[in-house]
């Protein structure tokens, strides 16, 4: 039985940039990656445990001013609220907010289904441009994320429950590109950065993700 990913993240102190379990990691490899570890973590953000709609991608980016915003006590209680699983998608004046209406414009009016919709990553700490596959491949907080995914989230998709798209780094989530997984898993063509191609398949699952949001 999966791991409860959201019982792992209340393990991590309001105010704390690594996860517990992720600490020897850490330490094992003396900074001998990129990920600012400066930054607050998590894997997801929105209503994970309910949300009518995730979106997968693989690792969070680094907002302007982020480290600096993660020693403040309002984006240590934000973070707090959004790692139960069930706070809403965080609103207009919260960091990645930009990076968030770029991604997610094709969903239409989604600000007004913020209470409905998810990101999640497989990582959980911020880098400005990923390059540490093979770190993200042996922290704890990673695998739980995969584990929690495939073993929940996606049979859920599958039977139709959930519109799960992955926009990003599909083999990593075990994933093909191109394909649909029974009801509504899809791993359409993206750009790197994270963009669904035009295409007769973009048209199918806009329509699904839109039909989920009403």
């Amino acid at each position: 039985m999966a791991r409860d990913l959201f019982e792992f993240w209340q393990q991590i102190g309001m105010s704390d940039f690594v996860h517990p379990s992720d600490v020897p990691i850490f330490e094992r490899l003396k900074g001998q990656h990129d990920f600012n570890l400066n930054c607050l973590p998590l894997c997801f953000s929105g209503p994970l445990r309910t949300a009518r709609i995730v979106l997968l991608y693989l690792s969070p980016g680094l907002p302007k001013g982020f480290e600096h915003q993660s020693k403040t006590p309002e984006l240590q209680q934000l973070y707090a609220s959004q790692r139960t699983g069930d706070a809403h998608l965080p609103g207009p004046n919260s960091p990645g907010h930009r990076w968030r209406e770029s991604r997610l414009s094709f969903l239409g009016d989604w600000e007004q289904h913020r209470d409905k919709i998810a990101v999640f990553n497989i990582g959980a700490y911020h880098s400005k441009d990923f390059v540490d596959h093979d770190v993200l491949a042996s922290l704890p907080s990673s695998r739980i994320a995969l584990d929690w995914a495939q073993s929940i989230l996606f049979p859920e998709a599958e039977a139709g429950r959930r519109v799960v798209i992955c926009m990003r780094a599909a083999k990593y989530w075990g994933l093909r590109v191109g394909e649909t997984y029974g009801k509504s898993l899809f791993a359409p063509e993206t750009t790197r950065s994270g963009h669904m191609l035009t295409g007769s398949e973009r048209a199918i699952i806009i329509e699904e993700a839109q039909r989920a949001l009403m």
